[in-house]
């Protein structure tokens, strides 16, 4: 399982605010609240007309009040505010506020109401009222400008028409008229221009936000596919293989041959089915790309596209770029459709994807054929087609820039380059590794087994599936990659069964730190994921074996058993 994504914190936002209350610990919980969304609060607090007039022209920019006090009252409070024309946002915030009351309240003048044990929506609140404000204030500001913009036009057209009376007087009335049609068409450009600009400028706005809107279509359209593929793998998946491990149980079991065909017959169905759900979930979203990055990502789509008929070599000069995970999901998908397109119009059976940082700030991914190629000059960027008007938005969105070199007959070559963002590089750190301990010199001469899997179901049904087998003791299970470490360090187990997506600590880094603490265990990898990379990361990770899980009933007691004929396999006696 990938680690959910990292994103940054907004600082918090200053709030001068006050306070029209006459308990101390119910202003205690509202600072509390305002803290917890999100809010920096400075505040004074006052529960009379008298301390409330004195603060009232403060510099705040909300006030709270509850509903009713000894000495005051909220509906007090927004009659003053509107006596003083004041425009500052007062809510109301009551522990035994009525609906018709707060609603009157809110018709005097309130810009909202909340009670105070149900203060969640507090943050959302506040939001909306202080934008409420700032349009108000837009708007008084605008209609200031407006009436001073025509006291000016009116006072510059009455200036303007005395000077031309005082010259007219001598002219012509065909020489004035003429005059009075160039002043309006001078006025009618002046405006056309105007309108032009402002024009543009709404043009050029409406775009930006369609390249904002594109690659957020794209991001929650991952995140959909991501969440989907979740559920598949963690849960279809897992009630599949714990099916698998029931039916291998009932087979050790003396079955008639009708019986044993039938369990054969769903066993085989089974298989089907993880293979189909395997599919789906490799399809809906790479574990890869978010557990190890773009460019272990880009390495991945040689072994997708070698399905669909298509070699992919994958070139790059770099092992790792430090993209944010939005930028990443964008490239590869833009990527993957690059590559779909040569599939599908290129006329040819190989494509080669090349990644570099050109100057430290610049990744640059080239997606080359030599199929038919085409015009590009014809192309247009239209959205049918090529598809290349969708990608080129989403890579502008990013800063970034798209470039096409192809011509009939002579291949394509499409040239994707965004900027690395401004942000700390990740420099190559390993885990810190736990101190070495030595094997427990006590415990039995059978092999004990630890289990360190995710899913509950699938380590109850493993921990059955081991107890039928000889010289097997189940000693422990953890159910994440940390847990598996620590107590590996005191439970001193002759073999692990390690699931390799996990979360907290995955099961990769958790077979790093367990053999650095114990080397002579055994660590066995078990996944649904079929791809050859993570099980190959494994193995390099220490891991004697790795086994998909849909193979265990068939392939765990061989392996085991394997292993347990192996020379210092088990802690001596």
């Amino acid at each position: 399982m990938s680690s959910p994504a990292q994103t940054d914190q907004q600082p918090p936002m200053p709030l001068r605010v006050l306070m029209v209350e006459d308990r101390e610990t119910d202003m205690e919980l509202i600072v509390h609240e305002l803290k917890k969304q999100g809010f920096s609060p400075s505040w004074v607090r006052v529960d009379t007309e008298e301390d409330f007039l004195a603060h009232i022209h403060g510099p705040f920019d909300l006030i709270t009040a509850d509903a009713i006090m000894p000495q005051f009252s909220a509906l007090r409070a927004v009659t003053l505010l509107q006596e003083h024309q004041l425009d500052i946002p007062c809510i109301i915030i009551s522990g035994s506020i009525g609906e018709e009351e707060a609603v009157a309240l809110i018709r005097a003048g309130g810009s909202d109401y909340f009670m105070k044990d149900r203060l969640a929506r507090l943050g959302q609140g506040i939001h909306h009222v202080l934008d409420q404000r700032r349009l108000r204030e837009e708007h008084r500001r605008a209609q200031k400008a407006l009436v001073a913009l025509n006291e000016e036009l009116e006072q510059r057209v009455a200036e303007r028409t005395a000077k031309l009376e005082e010259v007219n007087e001598q002219l012509a009335q065909e020489l004035m008229e003429r005059k009075q049609i160039e002043l309006r068409l001078r006025r009618h450009e002046a405006t056309l221009e105007r309108r032009v600009a402002a024009r543009t400028k709404q043009l050029e706005r409406s775009h930006t936000r369609l390249q904002r809107l594109v690659a957020e279509l794209t991001l929650t359209e991952q995140r959909e596919r991501k969440q989907l593929a979740s559920e598949l793998h963690d849960y279809l998946a897992q009630l599949l293989v714990v099916s698998k491990l029931k039916i291998a149980q009932l087979c050790r079991n003396p079955l008639d041959k009708k019986t044993e065909r039938l369990l054969q017959d769903v066993s085989s169905l089974l298989d089907q089915a993880l293979t189909y759900c395997r599919t789906l979930v490799s399809r809906l979203s790479p574990v890869i790309l978010f557990s190890h990055g773009l460019i272990a990502g880009l390495h991945w789509l040689t072994e997708y596209f070698s399905k669909q008929g298509l070699r992919v070599h994958v070139q790059s000069q770099v092992s790792a770029v430090p993209l944010p995970e939005d930028h990443s999901v964008l490239l590869f998908h833009s990527v993957r459709e690059l590559l779909f397109n040569v599939l599908k119009h290129a006329g040819t059976g190989e494509a080669t994807v090349d990644t570099m940082v050109r100057d430290g700030r610049i990744v640059q991914i080239n997606v080359v054929d030599g199929g038919a190629g085409f015009d590009e000059n014809a192309l247009s960027y239209e959205a049918t087609g090529y598809g290349l008007f969708s990608i080129r938005e989403r890579i502008e969105g990013l800063g970034g820039t798209l470039a096409v070199h192809s011509s009939p007959g002579s291949g394509t070559r499409i040239e994707l380059s965004v900027p690395l963002p401004d942000m700390v590089a990740v420099s190559d750190m390993s885990s810190a590794v736990l101190g070495t301990s030595e094997v427990s010199p006590s415990g039995p001469r059978s092999c004990r087994v630890m289990i360190v899997d995710d899913h509950a179901m699938v380590r109850q049904e493993l921990a059955k599936f081991l107890t039928t087998m000889k010289e097997v003791t189940v000693i422990g299970e953890a159910s994440d990659g940390r847990e598996g470490v620590e107590l590996a360090g005191t439970l001193y187990p002759d073999l692990i069964l390690m699931d390799i997506n996990m979360p907290v600590l995955d099961g990769i880094e958790a077979t790093r730190q367990i053999l650095a603490q114990n080397p002579r265990v055994k660590i066995v990898g078990v996944t649904i994921n079929t791809d050859t990379d993570l099980h190959k990361r494994l193995i390099a990770a220490g891991a004697v074996a790795t086994l998909t899980k849909d193979a265990l009933s068939r392939d765990l007691e061989p392996t085991i058993f394997r292993i347990l004929a192996q020379p210092s396999t088990l802690s001596s006696s």
